[in-house]
């Protein structure tokens, strides 16, 4: 058997991972400071029972990065242009009901990506990206900026 002691200088970034290099610490604190903190979550309940209840049937969860800020907007708009509107038909036809919601959630809620539970059955959840880049450990970026025409 043999023993050995070693010692190891370890570097802790501001958010506590450890790197056993400076760069790598360095190199994880901006991509924190630069992408992920400007990163937020949100889920969008979406296709409403038409039969009986107009409850929400299915959930999309939506990561939006941005520097400009608005991230429940850019959400929002991306739901909107994804249902041709807000608005639309309700429950067996009968007058108008929105056709999803927009909650921020948190981004433990993001990763889990839980399925909604309709009438004793578990149906599958989406996530999507929405980010002028793409990022690592993200879905496929979908680029709303240049989707929309913006700058």
């Amino acid at each position: 058997m043999e023993k050995k002691e070693i010692t190891k200088t370890i570097y802790i970034a501001n958010d506590g991972k450890e790197f056993l290099t400076k760069e790598d610490c360095e190199k994880h604190e901006k991509f924190v400071t630069e992408i992920l903190s400007r990163i937020k979550y949100f889920c969008v309940r979406c296709h409403p029972d038409l039969t009986e209840t107009g409850y929400f049937q299915h959930k999309i969860y939506v990561a939006v990065f941005s520097k400009h800020y608005l991230y429940k907007e850019i959400a929002f708009e991306w739901a909107l242009r994804k249902f041709n509107g807000y608005l639309g038909e309700s429950v067996q036809g009968y007058g108008f009901q929105p056709q999803f919601s927009v909650s921020e959630v948190s981004k433990e809620e993001y990763e889990n990506c839980p399925p909604t539970e309709w009438g004793g059955s578990k149906l599958k959840s989406e996530k999507k990206f929405l980010s002028h880049k793409s990022v690592d450990g993200f879905p496929e970026n979908i680029d709303y900026i240049k989707e929309w025409g913006f700058k």
